[in-house]
């Protein structure tokens, strides 16, 4: 899904940023030569742990920092060195920034009535934002009267008014409690889709990313080490770090010694389809949900042995701790059966792992 590199005729959300560089302090590299394309309408994430670069490009992006070297450019046309006022872009941050004077409606028309536009059209957009965020009748009410959700949806809702080419979103539900944060990662994958508008969402939260974008980047230390679609970044990471810090995973230390062949530290042996490896030391990536538990005498396919150490249960799943024969620890999430477990602390179990399930990476 990625686009040009800023020729005139890409789409007017389309974003491309060339060569980013950013230092802090003459030594601390917040972007590393960042490239990316994200194309117009595109729901697109910035995912990495805190300090590795994601919120310093968006800032980039729209104008609150300037880049040391790099170009961006939306649709076709550069942003270098235009101020945030003069970028046809908008952003949401952590905090709702509403302002706490101001009706809802007052805040929604706030940057319609900075570039004075005629007040009918002001109205209709006013209410036809509230009816877009699911605020309708409350613009009277003073930001104070509101939820926090309610309020997040204000700040949306005014962000969205001016109908932006591009609108950043700094982990704009960080603030909100489990319940909320769940019901407005749907509002903005709705709002996304309904308007358009290409949005790009920074997140350190890998649920959040997984479930709500088309594309996700995953950034570390300035760079950006993959991007892809959330099945791509889950199911084939590119790297140890990405496997670990998407989702849960076994990363277990094994050497090549042949095309899609492994030895374990133990000595067993495993086949693997997705080798992505280099001869040597590599690391296998074994999501816990492709595991699965074996009868004792069960021979079928390839397997390791192991002891359980702990049981876990979480309602529709059971975790099950495991020692492997050869000393490496492993988890494997299995569906609950009514509370009855599938194993228990002490037994020797026989775990199952397929060829498909397992991703060979450079450590």
């Amino acid at each position: 899904m990625g686009v040009g590199d800023g020729d005139g005729g890409a789409a007017p959300g389309a974003l491309s940023c060339r060569n980013l560089r950013k230092t802090f302090g003459g030594t601390v590299r917040a972007l590393d030569d960042v490239s990316i394309d994200i194309a117009a309408g595109e729901f697109f994430t910035l995912l990495g742990p805190s300090g590795c670069g994601k919120t310093t490009l968006l800032r980039a992006i729209a104008g609150f920092e300037a880049q040391d070297s790099g170009s961006i450019h939306l649709g076709g046309q550069p942003l270098d060195g235009l101020p945030p006022p003069q970028r046809p872009v908008n952003t949401v941050f952590q905090s709702y920034a509403v302002f706490p004077h101001m009706t809802v409606a007052e805040n929604v028309a706030f940057a319609l009535e900075m570039q004075r536009k005629p007040r009918g059209m002001i109205a209709a957009r006013v209410e036809e934002m509230l009816a877009l965020v699911r605020l309708q009748g409350l613009g009277g009410r003073k930001p104070s009267q509101l939820s926090g959700g309610q309020q997040q949806r204000v700040a949306l809702a005014r962000a969205l008014a001016a109908a932006p080419k591009l609108l950043l979103l700094d982990e704009p539900l960080s603030a909100l409690d489990l319940k909320l944060r769940n019901e407005m990662r749907l509002e903005l994958k709705r709002l996304q889709g309904e308007t358009g508008i290409t949005f790009v969402f920074v997140t350190h939260d890998q649920h959040e990313a997984l479930t709500m974008s088309d594309r996700i980047a995953v950034m570390r230390e300035g760079k950006v080490l993959q991007v892809g679609t959330p099945t791509e970044i889950y199911e084939r990471p590119s790297l140890r770090f990405v496997a670990d810090f998407i989702g849960e995973a076994n990363l277990i230390a094994a050497t090549r010694v042949a095309p899609g062949r492994f030895r374990l530290a133990g000595g067993e042996e495993l086949a693997a389809t997705e080798d992505a490896g280099p001869e040597g030391p590599v690391t296998l990536v074994l999501r816990p949900e492709r595991a699965r538990l074996a009868a004792p005498d069960d021979t079928e396919g390839q397997a390791l042995t192991g002891t359980v150490d702990q049981v876990v249960y979480d309602g529709a799943d059971t975790t099950y701790h495991l020692a492997l024969a050869g000393g490496a620890g492993l988890r494997l999430r299995a569906p609950s059966h009514g509370g009855r477990a599938q194993a228990r602390v002490g037994d020797g179990v026989r775990v199952r792992v397929e060829p498909a399930a397992l991703r060979a990476v450079p450590d």
